[in-house]
């Protein structure tokens, strides 16, 4: 649809609907978990959709740990082909720190927790359902006042398959994680 500029006739509901229908995120669904390593969400990605954006509001895990995500087809993680590169800014040290993944087996999201961090992060999901290579972008940060407290990464997935969901995972026991995964509407 073609952009309407409006200047002196009446907004009709018609306008207004079709305008609210063709713009911003539209929430896909939500999940927590209480325990255990990782957190899988199964049959998000559509092709209504070709960007995705998975947001973390909070994440806190028996120790100190990185996260990770894989992406998923049919309920099974693939677990080679990750490419992507982590930055984070240490607050104490101002020191930057950079990890590099080349065909790895997840992606390093900028998402590093600890008991009592409640960390969160956004990513963008970009193309998961198109028979394309997928790729990602995020930011992310803890409430740590010592080491890595700001992250931001990006990769891309080395293979064409059409993705319908992901695993966050942690070398560590999850205590608390959640997040909401929306599409971008197109138009």
């Amino acid at each position: 649809m073609a952009v309407k500029t409006f200047t002196s006739e009446v907004l009709t509901s018609s306008d207004t609907n079709t305008y609210l229908a063709n713009s911003g995120l539209v929430y896909v669904t939500n999940a927590t978990a209480t325990s255990g390593t990782s957190l899988s969400v199964n049959n998000c990605f559509t092709s209504t959709y070709s960007a995705y954006r998975i947001v973390v509001t909070r994440c806190t895990i028996g120790g100190l740990s990185g996260m990770s995500l894989r992406l998923r087809a049919s309920g099974t993680d693939t677990s080679t082909g990750y490419y992507n590169v982590r930055t984070g800014y240490d607050y104490s040290t101002g020191l930057v720190s950079t990890t590099p993944t080349s065909n790895g087996s997840v992606w390093d999201i900028p998402l590093l927790c600890e008991s009592g961090s409640n960390s969160a992060c956004v990513l963008d999901i970009y193309q998961p359902q198109a028979a394309l290579k997928t790729t990602y972008t995020g930011q992310g940060t803890d409430n740590r006042t010592t080491g890595q407290g700001n992250l931001s990464a990006g990769g891309m997935l080395n293979n064409t398959t059409q993705y319908d969901g992901f695993t966050i995972s942690s070398a560590q026991t999850i205590t608390s994680i959640n997040l909401t995964v929306y599409g971008y509407r197109l138009g």
